[in-house]
């Protein structure tokens, strides 16, 4: 069962990367990665993960361990 993840980065592209490497490392299946641009300086992303072994919440927690990562909420 896939599920979508929605979060807020204020350093774009970089803040992005850095939570798929996150996820990676961390053995989550990332399915699909999307990208909305809200302004300038910040961005929302969406992030498909793959729910099987590991849960949402786990992976929801890890991102918000992360520098100017915000808004992370499931869609």
């Amino acid at each position: 069962m896939s599920r979508t993840v929605s979060f807020k980065v204020s350093s774009g592209m970089d803040s992005a990367v850095r939570v798929l490497t996150t996820l990676r490392r961390k053995q989550f299946d990332v399915k699909e990665f999307s990208m909305k641009e809200i302004d300038s300086s910040n961005s929302e992303f969406k992030v498909t993960l793959e729910d099987e072994k590991l849960g949402l919440d786990r992976a929801i927690l890890q991102m918000r361990k992360l520098v100017d990562v915000y808004d992370v909420v499931e869609v």
